[in-house]
């Protein structure tokens, strides 16, 4: 089963169009005290946030603007950082994902999410690099937007608001975001392992 997406921009470029997009899909991941970010993966029932965010396996909360829900763990990918949220019933807006590769040095990206427990924070950088495995495929997705504890498991997005990469962590004063198209494929063994 492949994850499917719209092709459309869904917003404008200005920043409260795009704060304005990323409130619908965009949710706070509560575990253990700790306050981190995650993804409505469109109308498929799942979060998608770091697996560092859900360390020890327990099912975290998930809070939107309707209120807190429990969430049930279903798969995380620890090479990868990513955790598969189950919350029946929740969905959000088709995502609109870009590809790495198509990425050029020098772009506007938003990080949003939670940062240091302050909701729906904004904040923008530019892409510095794609950093890549030795096969030629994105591996991390480099940016100088400024992120914080808090921001794990967020969007980082561009002008349009596609979805570019899921925030990772900080490196030497970089944000460091896991790509989009990894996230997806994840997203894809995760409904084939539930299908199985």
């Amino acid at each position: 089963m492949t994850s499917t997406f719209t092709t459309e921009s869904p917003i404008g470029a200005t920043p409260s169009e795009l704060i304005d997009h990323l409130t619908q899909w965009v949710v706070e991941v509560r575990h253990r005290g700790s306050t981190g970010t995650g993804i409505l993966w469109g109308k498929s029932g799942m979060v998608l946030t770091n697996a560092h965010c859900v360390r020890d396996g327990e099912d975290p909360q998930i809070v939107t603007s309707l209120g807190t829900r429990r969430g049930r763990l279903l798969a995380v990918a620890g090479d990868d950082d990513l955790a598969a949220i189950s919350v029946p019933g929740l969905a959000g807006p088709s995502l609109n994902i870009r590809d790495a590769n198509a990425l050029k040095t020098g772009e506007l990206l938003f990080a949003y999410g939670h940062p240091l427990g302050v909701p729906n924070a904004l904040s923008m950088g530019v892409l510095h690099a794609v950093v890549r495995h030795r096969n030629g495929e994105a591996k991390f997705v480099v940016a100088d937007v400024r992120l914080a504890p808090g921001n794990s498991g967020g969007p980082l997005v561009d002008a349009k608001g596609q979805l570019v990469g899921i925030n990772h962590m900080v490196a030497n004063g970089l944000g460091v975001a896991i790509p989009a198209t990894t996230v997806a494929r994840f997203v894809d063994q995760v409904r084939a392992a539930r299908a199985a």
